[in-house]
């Protein structure tokens, strides 16, 4: 019950143990081909899609360093740990960071962006996570969008937490450069980061890249393009590819598709609904508020008075159960219980709930140390 990765089903978990393929030649493009198709319809856009090899982060590390040359001005969501790493990273490319910021628990402003494109049109990009893991809340991406279309700047979104499980539609918005990662609500193992890049993202790379060095190498989006098309049919993509992953990733694409993409997100809002209600019936409060709360990952505060450390690590110790801490200034004082995974039930959410139960009840005797 962590926020990634998550379990895998049986038909992922068997594409891992399955003989290994050769990375190159009709037969296995033919599976990448598949997976990309697959990924398309998730995503909800028909442009293109690389798949890269690393993280998610290693996609972020891609886009963004593909997007921006150094000096450049991006405005960069932050209300969270994952909006801190955007800035980040597109720091470490030389860019000049705009930090666009709310407070952590609550969702960024699009009213805040458009004052930050007022006193910098030089901007050249929108950064923005769609689900901040770090505190469960979604952001309004469709309306940030919506504002840097209309300002014409590009925007990219960060959905490694959301794709798959969270409504969005990546052309039918406006985003036009998206990264997300195998191992969170699309099902699959860790070690594969998909970017779906649109027209209007080409045409800013393409620009960016003509004024300026390039990223390097291999994380650089213009290299997996340039494979992609010089050498569909054989090896379109620019490194030896983990077959194993990408067959488990499509296991866990297939399956989503066939339990129907509204279905699934249908379950994930369910099954958030019961765990919020039963956290605040136990008096752990949840830090996102109903309206902007993520249906795929819920932070919530500790007792008072009690780390959350030790709640992670009593429903482990006690129960069996994994569920994650907060990160940076929510470190102590929150946890966080993931509910992305394809197999997650309301049994599930009411272990956890069972759990948290107990320990209250064993806090409250003094007992949940022991």
């Amino acid at each position: 019950m962590i926020p990634g990765p998550v379990p895998l089903s049986d038909s992922a978990a068997e594409a891992l143990a399955a003989p290994v393929q050769a990375h190159y030649g009709p037969a296995w493009v033919s599976v990448h081909d598949e997976t990309l198709g697959l990924l398309r319809q998730v995503f909800a856009a028909e442009g293109d899609i690389l798949l890269l090899v690393g993280s998610g982060s290693a996609g972020l590390d891609a886009a963004i360093g593909s997007l921006l040359a150094p000096g450049e001005t991006a405005l960069v969501g932050v209300n969270g740990y994952f909006g801190k790493r955007l800035a980040a990273i597109a720091r470490a490319h030389g860019a000049d960071v705009v930090e666009v910021t709310a407070e952590w628990g609550e969702p960024l402003a699009t009213e805040a962006f458009e004052s930050a494109v007022r006193q910098h049109p030089e901007a050249k990009a929108i950064v923005a996570t769609h689900v901040e893991t770090s505190t469960g809340v979604v952001n309004p991406v469709h309306d940030i969008a919506r504002l840097a279309n209309a300002q014409g700047v590009p925007v990219m979104a960060d959905a490694i937490s959301s794709l798959g499980g969270v409504e969005f539609a990546m052309e039918a918005w406006g985003v036009d450069l998206c990264v997300s990662a195998s191992q969170k609500c699309l099902g699959g193992p860790a070690g594969l980061a998909p970017v779906a890049v649109g027209p209007r993202a080409w045409a800013a790379i393409e620009k960016r890249l003509a004024a300026a060095p390039g990223p390097g190498w291999y994380l650089n989006l213009q290299t997996w393009r340039e494979f992609a098309q010089s050498q569909k049919e054989w090896h379109p993509f620019p490194v030896t590819m983990p077959t194993h992953a990408v067959l488990s990733l499509r296991a866990g694409l297939r399956a989503l598709l066939a339990e129907g993409l509204p279905n699934r997100l249908r379950r994930y809002r369910t099954l958030a609904a019961r765990l919020r209600a039963g956290l605040q019936e136990l008096g752990f409060q949840p830090l996102a508020a109903d309206a902007c709360a993520a249906p795929v990952v819920t932070a919530a505060r500790s007792l008072p008075g009690i780390p959350s450390g030790r709640v992670v690590e009593f429903l482990e110790r006690a129960h069996g159960l994994k569920i994650a801490g907060g990160l940076g200034p929510l470190q102590h004082t929150v946890f966080r219980v993931g509910h992305m995974a394809p197999s997650v039930g309301e049994r599930d959410i009411d272990d956890v709930l069972a759990a948290l139960e107990d320990f209250k009840h064993q806090a409250a005797i003094g007992k949940e140390a022991v």
